[in-house]
This record gives C-alpha cells, sequence and structure tokens, in this order.
C-alpha cells in the first residue's frame, strides 16, 4: 500500500511542477550546475505582427539594474514557433532557444507572446526565462 501512496504522491508532484507559475516573469542563471532564480524587478514585452510573423523584443529588468534584452522573432505554420532569437545582457549575449512558445490572438486585438526559453552563450545554457503570456504593447516595428 505505500508503494501506491509513494507513486500517487510523485505524480502529484510532477503535475503540480508542470503547472508551476507562468503568470510571473521569471530568470534563472545556470551557476555551479544547477538553476538559480534571479530577482526581477520588472518586465516589458513589445512588438509587432505581420502576417504569419510576430517580431518581439521582452527586458527583464533585474534587482540589481541589470537589464537582460530577449529579441524573438516567432513564425505561426498553425502552430507558433521560433524562427531566430538573440540576448543581450552588458556585453555577453547569444542564441535564444525556446523550450515553449505560447501566441494568442492577433486577429482583432493585438498578439499576446509568452513561453520559456533556454538563452545560450556560447554554446552552453546560461540563462532560462519565462515570459508570461501577455499582449506585446506596440512599439512600430
Amino acid at each position: 500500500m505505500s508503494s501506491r501512496i509513494a507513486t500517487l504522491v510523485t505524480a502529484v508532484l510532477v503535475v503540480a511542477a508542470g503547472c508551476a507559475d507562468t503568470k510571473s516573469p521569471r530568470v534563472e542563471e545556470w551557476r555551479d550546475g544547477a538553476w538559480k532564480a534571479l530577482t526581477t524587478s520588472d518586465y516589458q514585452i513589445s512588438g509587432k505582427r505581420d502576417g504569419a510573423q510576430t517580431s518581439a523584443m521582452a527586458v527583464f529588468t533585474l534587482q540589481d539594474g541589470r537589464k537582460l534584452r530577449v529579441e524573438l522573432s516567432v513564425v505561426y505554420n498553425p502552430t507558433p514557433s521560433l524562427a531566430a532569437g538573440h540576448w543581450q545582457m552588458g556585453d555577453a549575449g547569444g542564441e535564444v532557444v525556446a523550450e515553449s512558445i505560447k501566441f494568442l490572438g492577433g486577429q482583432g486585438e493585438g498578439p499576446s507572446l509568452g513561453g520559456r526559453l533556454r538563452l545560450e552563450w556560447k554554446g552552453s545554457p546560461r540563462f532560462l526565462a519565462t515570459l508570461p503570456l501577455r499582449p506585446l504593447e506596440q512599439d512600430g516595428r
């Protein structure tokens, strides 16, 4: 009976981890072989949809004042996928790999974009960024 309880508890924990809060912006840094959460004090995302493509810029302001900028180009055919991405923080920067991309709207109202992104530096993971699904502020791109 105790193995059934252990299996049930494990299943509940796996489901709970999959449903983690994605309503808040989040940045994690790869340090010493583990992901360490960084405190985010501000988050903004802007961009524009043009047909089957959306260009967006997400800016995370960290508690220490550093800014993490993430540029994305997302295409839809028919599901959203990352066509290109680049990140920059100070002098460091690199490529973006989408672990997940979410897209809503864009027909009668402006598009909303979110997802979970792995930011790589020289081919290795550097940051994980969680973009909450929010409407893009129009930036005239």
